[in-house]
């Protein structure tokens, strides 16, 4: 009987210890304070979305469509509270011969950052890709960087070679956290 009751005992304790089972008990104390402590929000407006999608299909010889747009870092009177990077691509087939520049406005002052023209590379779906430099919107103050998009169908391409063809423009903004 004693030999049964050890079996009985090696086995429950052997069981015990291949199930898994266990027991524990923590307790832990601790006082947060988050009033001095936030999330960092990361807001980027593109004025309505962040890819623009400009038919260029009423061009004629000699127009010229002046398209403006703005990126911001706030919303709502919210803020971000990172810096961001963002950088303005173009994309484009280009069968069309035009002139397409995009200027950064300040102070009602105009510089051009891009002309998108055959010096910048195609993808393989032969699209023309033209990328602004990467800007950077501060989380100090609430900005807004002003764009214009000047397309130009130069009036010395009045030809029949010319008629029918179909483009358009799409201009995506990239945007993400700046780390350094």
């Amino acid at each position: 009987m004693k030999r049964k009751v050890i079996i009985i005992l090696v086995i429950s304790i052997a069981v015990l210890f291949i199930s898994g089972i266990t027991y524990s008990k923590f307790t832990s104390t601790s006082s947060l304070a988050f009033k001095d402590q936030f999330l960092a929000k990361f807001i980027f407006e593109a004025k309505e979305t962040n890819k623009i999608n400009l038919p260029l299909t009423d061009l004629n010889p000699g127009d010229e469509v002046v398209y403006n747009f703005s990126v911001t870092n706030n919303k709502d009177n919210k803020r971000s509270n990172v810096n961001i990077d963002y950088q303005i691509s173009l994309e484009t087939f280009h069968f069309m011969p035009l002139d397409i520049k995009l200027y950064k406005v300040e102070d009602d002052e105009e510089t051009l950052i891009v002309t998108c023209d055959e010096s910048y590379s195609r993808d393989d779906e032969n699209k023309l890709i033209c990328n602004s430099p990467i800007m950077t919107l501060s989380y100090e103050e609430a900005k807004e960087d002003d764009y214009k998009l000047v397309v130009t169908f130069n009036d010395s391409y009045n030809s029949l070679e010319y008629t029918n063809l179909v483009d358009y423009i799409d201009i995506f903004i990239k945007s993400e956290q700046k780390t350094d």
